[in-house]
């Protein structure tokens, strides 16, 4: 696992990245595990006024294991963290940010808890940093928005999903990840 940064913007934000590198045979599991495995969990430790949003995964495979159906990721994988930055800085500026990150790696026969105290620092304002090629690709990894609402309908055991696809988009295995 490492942490990563986005140069900041003072009184905008920032995004940080946990890249999570699985060794071959191994995997970990996105925000809903599925049937078994749990989510990552995040404590973070950030600078006064500074504050993280929701992170952002991205989208995960399917891996059927004993008939259970697990939401996971099998190689590099990064999840992404909004950073709102405190208003005011100066360029140049650098703020220092830690995370207790702990999570579940698993084989198809074993897993394994592991956790880190990972941290990094974001710089306000300036060029890119060293990881733009990076983020720009882990972005394209995230779900992309849909053109207008998913909807759904519930009655006594069926439930409804109309979740608006443009025609060109293939449908060929599809899977809701809740």
């Amino acid at each position: 696992a490492e942490l990563v940064a986005e140069p900041g913007v003072p009184g905008g934000q920032s995004r940080l990245a946990l890249r999570m590198r699985p060794e071959a045979g191994w995997h970990g599991y996105w925000r809903n595990p599925g049937d078994a495995g749990f989510g990552m969990q995040l404590d973070w430790t950030l600078p006064q006024g500074a504050k993280t949003g929701e992170p952002n995964y991205p989208v995960p495979q399917t891996l059927l294991i004993s008939g259970l159906m697990n939401h996971v990721f099998e190689s590099e994988y990064a999840v992404l963290v909004p950073l709102s930055l405190p208003a005011g800085l100066p360029p140049g500026t650098t703020l220092p940010v830690q995370v207790k990150a702990s999570w579940l790696a698993c084989t198809d026969e074993l897993c394994v808890p592991e956790s880190a105290e990972l941290a990094t620092t974001v710089t306000v304002g300036g060029a890119p940093g060293p990881h733009a090629a990076d983020f720009a690709r882990w972005t394209q990894r995230l779900p992309a928005p849909l053109g207008s609402p998913a909807r759904f309908a519930l009655s006594a055991n069926t439930v409804r999903f109309a979740i608006p696809l443009p025609s060109s988009v293939p449908l060929v295995q599809p899977h809701l990840f809740v």
